[in-house]
């Protein structure tokens, strides 16, 4: 009796964990209950569902550029929880019912065989204007072109339109013109120093200049030197796709998160009007030096890792004729 008591608990137990391990790998999606506006910051959380004999890898976001929400942070995985777990935050940027954008991970396998997991079930968020309930916003009638009787402000501006356009073609010639080097001495200079040049003329504007005006040629730097560092179209790319990018050139983790620490701060500030002061724009322009000459010292040794292959593979070729 007490031997059927034991083999009874045994298949029991045996039976359980097979169920367990049979639980299919999933991801769960939890958001903050607290009413949300367009430009708050909304804290997601993903945690992994099953599949605990798998290898998980990084949790992906697609938001594209768009779309009604803008990636400010993360995600980040979370220390010490297995399944592995992350937190992100967003910024909405439209009003509504707003579904949160896709998210995925790569699990593999002992074999080594990968596959993309996905959240069953997508929270959505219901964002409210920032204008007050109840107010319809209605535009001031004006007496006259500009609001001021007594003088033809509407012939002044089609007689002022050449006049402006004029100046800013004269303006941008004498720039041309007292720089010192031109489109051809820029285009001989390596990506890296193009792009430092370009920082440390940012560095200059900051405090001087709107910050959305240094995030934007910020950015745009970036993106042109990471095409010229891996001859891919970059500046035709999103933020996402250049975290795609980096992932599938196999560039080091302190890469690709520097570079989206970077893109995050120029998308919120472009997208959801995210203000940043001073020191996190000079921040920014610091991570995006350490970035760049990170990238360049990774692309040089693969460059030098290259030549040497070649190198042996003519050697031996050159060996094996001369036998």
């Amino acid at each position: 009796m007490r031997t059927a008591e034991i083999m009874c608990a045994a298949v029991l137990g045996l039976a359980a964990a097979l169920a367990g391990a049979a639980d299919p790998a999933a991801l769960e999606i939890s958001v903050g209950g607290d009413p949300v506006r367009v430009g708050d910051r909304v804290l997601v959380r993903v945690a992994a569902r099953g599949g605990e004999e798998l290898l998980w890898g990084e949790l992906e976001v697609a938001a594209p550029a768009d779309g009604p929400w803008v990636v400010f942070d993360g995600p980040r995985e979370i220390a010490g929880t297995r399944p592995p777990a992350w937190e992100l935050v967003l910024i909405p940027v439209k009003v509504g019912e707003l579904a949160l954008p896709t998210l995925a991970a790569t699990v593999r396998n002992a074999e080594g065989a990968g596959s993309e997991v996905t959240a069953p079930e997508v929270p959505t968020v219901e964002v409210a204007t920032v204008l007050p309930e109840g107010d319809e916003v209605e535009p001031v009638p004006l007496r006259d072109p500009v609001g001021v009787s007594g003088f033809p402000w509407e012939w002044v501006l089609p007689f002022a339109m050449p006049v402006l356009a004029a100046a800013a073609c004269l303006a941008w010639w004498y720039r041309r013109r007292s720089s010192s080097g031109g489109p051809a001495e820029v285009s001989r200079m390596k990506p890296l120093a193009e792009f430092e040049k370009l920082l440390d003329r940012l560095a200059t504007r900051v405090g001087r200049e709107p910050s959305e005006g240094v995030c934007d040629r910020l950015a745009a730097g970036m993106r042109r030197y990471l095409e010229r560092q891996s001859d891919q179209p970059a500046e035709d790319m999103t933020s996402f796709e250049l975290r795609l990018l980096a992932r599938r050139l196999g560039w080091s983790e302190d890469v690709q998160r520097g570079l989206q620490d970077i893109m995050s701060v120029a998308d919120s500030l472009r997208f959801g009007r995210v203000p940043v002061d001073e020191a996190g724009l000079k921040r920014v322009l610091d991570l995006a030096r350490t970035v760049a000459r990170d990238l360049d010292r990774h692309v040089t040794l693969e460059a030098e890792a290259a030549a040497e292959a070649d190198a042996g593979v003519g050697a031996d070729t050159t060996a094996g004729a001369a036998g």
